[in-house]
C-alpha cells in the first residue's frame, strides 16, 4: 500500500490545481470557525475533508500525479 490513498489520488486527478489550493484555503477557513466554537464533532470533520485536500495537493506535486492529472 503507498503514502497516498484512493480517494485524494481522484481528488487530484479530477481537480485542477488552482481549485485544490482553493478547496484546502476553504477547508482552512472552516478548521478555524470549527475551532473557535469549541464544536469537537465538526472540527473532526473539517480536518478530515482539510486533510484529503492536503493529500491532494501533495499527490499533484508526485511525478506519478502531475502524469495523471489536469
Amino acid at each position: 500500500m503507498g503514502f497516498f490513498s484512493r480517494k485524494p489520488k481522484k481528488l487530484a486527478q479530477e481537480l485542477t490545481g488552482q481549485q485544490l489550493v482553493e478547496g484546502y484555503e476553504a477547508t482552512e477557513r472552516a478548521l478555524q470557525r470549527a475551532a473557535r466554537s469549541g464544536d469537537e464533532k465538526a472540527l473532526k470533520k473539517a480536518m478530515q475533508v482539510h486533510q484529503k485536500y492536503e493529500y491532494a495537493l501533495l499527490y499533484k506535486s508526485t511525478p506519478k500525479g502531475r502524469k495523471s492529472g489536469k
